[in-house]
């Protein structure tokens, strides 16, 4: 058991290039000796040494930590999601000598120290995560579909801190492929949806900046956020955590969310000369993912992710 900070993240091969990065911002603001494992089923060797000697250059230890391909070969899966999203479920049972660990995921960015967060009080719940702002108030409905009363709050599960003991005491992760197999529940977003349902009662809500998301919320968060500076430095000053949520991530050169400069500082230096050059259309194709998005908000709808 160790006072440093236990940091967990799942990737496979196509997500090594943001996990770098996250690792980076995390090391920028936070203290060496921090301890990153690795969690996964088929990362090649030539890329677990590229995280092993990123990580020990930035003054931290790395573990891998290969999961059974099998384990999860029953579970549903959709959408961009891999089965990989649900092997964030078995850090209580394969670090049971940690007293916690804090689970990121790979397209995230962090602003500042998270120390204050990790050493956060449980107060005798499971885990610890942020309510996720476009599915707790603009999407309501999924919440009902997954039978969440108005005393809960839908979290993201991006960003988890786990209470390793009281889990490992009161949780296996059989117990939950049995209820997924037997809830006869739709799970859009399988992975979330599932801990919002089975740990409903056993999650303590942490403030916002923790996991920040970088989507628009409205039309009006739209425009407030391109042309009031001061907006985008309220949102720069509240953020610890920044959460690249969704499909338009900020290594595309589509992308015209929130926070990309900031993404970008940290992306330059892992791009190929083929990817700078592709930057050179970037005006563009932010234009045009602009207009879709307008497009979609004004006379289609939304849907979250």
């Amino acid at each position: 058991m160790s006072n440093a900070m236990n940091i967990v993240i799942t990737v496979d091969d196509n997500y090594i290039r943001p996990a770098l990065i996250m690792l980076e911002s995390l090391f920028e603001h936070n203290p060496a000796g921090t301890h990153i494992y690795l969690l996964h089923s088929n990362v090649c060797e030539q890329n677990l040494m590229r995280l092993s000697e990123h990580v020990s250059r930035l003054g931290g230890e790395f573990t891998d930590i290969r999961v059974p391909g099998e384990l999860f070969e029953g579970a549903k899966v959709n959408k961009y999601f891999t089965k990989e999203m649900y092997y964030r479920l078995l850090i209580p049972q394969l670090m049971p000598q940690e007293e916690r660990a804090l689970y990121l995921d790979p397209d995230i960015i962090l602003f500042r120290s998270i120390e204050e967060f990790y050493r956060s009080d449980f107060e005798g719940h499971l885990m610890i995560a942020v309510p996720d702002y476009l599915g707790d108030v603009y999407y309501p409905e999924r919440k009902r579909n997954l039978g969440l009363g108005e005393e809960y709050k839908y979290v993201n599960s991006g960003v988890i801190l786990f209470n390793i003991p009281l889990m490992n005491e009161s949780f296996h992760i059989d117990d939950m492929f049995r209820f997924m197999n037997t809830c006869g529940l739709t799970l859009e977003f399988p992975d979330q949806d599932l801990i919002n349902v089975y740990f409903r009662d056993r999650i303590k809500y942490a403030p916002r900046e923790y996991n920040f998301t970088t989507e628009y919320i409205s039309t009006g968060d739209f425009v407030r956020y391109l042309f009031s500076p001061r907006y985008r430095r309220s949102e720069r000053r509240r953020a610890v955590i920044v959460h690249y949520m969704g499909k338009c991530k900020p290594w595309k050169p589509s992308y015209y969310y929130k926070f990309y400069c900031i993404y970008k500082s940290h992306l330059k230096k892992y791009l190929t000369s083929q990817e700078k050059r592709q930057l050179l259309l970037r005006p563009w194709l932010v234009f045009r993912s602009v207009v879709s998005a307008v497009w979609r908000v004004l006379f289609g709808g939304r849907k979250g992710g």
